[in-house]
């Protein structure tokens, strides 16, 4: 599927979404935060509410010390977070290997989920997208079903289909992110802008 599929309806999708009255994730989840700060327990918990289900035992042990996978996932974690702050956006780049290069952390925080329970792709990019809407794509199951893309760890492959959709419909999408600010008075990317629709439309159908 396209988002020129979604144009039509786009509008009053997006201001229901974003309506201070409504129960969606914007008014809580799209509070950015400091940009500079390192990852907080805080962030992390803060994914759960995109409908993950993360307990004490997948977030605390990120934060001890130690040298294990929890330990690793932690410091590619915050490697993402530093190389990814000052990116330009998803959209702007010219080729999709231009966009892979630019997102090599982003790729080993999903190589460093490998094995350990509850932490895959879609986890790290709930946790990141928060921080880096910019240019960390959500990797749920709807964004994934909506591009006909079957294995929730490959992410290169969600990528692809994204860009090139926002390759082709970048104009209408700018105009309208621009219509919106997050409750914290970041501008709205038009990153979050293709999730919201997507996730809208995808939860209107089940």
């Amino acid at each position: 599927m396209s988002l020129a599929s979604l144009r039509a309806t786009a509008p009053e999708v997006l201001d229901r979404y974003c309506s201070p009255s409504s129960h969606y994730a914007f008014n809580t989840y799209d509070v950015q935060g400091d940009i500079a700060a390192p990852l907080s327990p805080s962030d992390v918990l803060m994914a759960n509410l995109l409908s993950l289900s993360l307990r004490w035992q997948e977030v605390i042990p990120l934060f001890a010390e130690g040298v294990g996978p929890q330990q690793r996932l932690r410091v590619a974690l915050d490697v993402a977070l530093a190389e990814l702050k000052d990116l330009p956006p998803f959209e702007s780049y010219e080729t999709y290997e231009a966009l892979e290069a630019a997102v090599a952390s982003l790729s080993a925080a999903n190589t460093a989920t490998d094995g350990y329970t509850k932490w895959t792709p879609t986890t790290v990019s709930k946790v990141l997208h928060r921080r880096r809407p910019q240019i960390v794509p959500l990797n749920d199951s709807y964004v994934r079903t909506f591009y006909g893309v079957r294995n929730r760890r490959d992410s290169a492959a969600l990528r692809k289909a994204l860009w090139e959709d926002l390759q082709e419909h970048g104009p209408w999408l700018t105009a309208l992110a621009s219509t919106k600010k997050t409750p914290d008075g970041h501008p709205l990317t038009v990153l979050r802008l293709a999730d919201i629709l997507i996730w809208m439309h995808m939860k209107d159908r089940t």
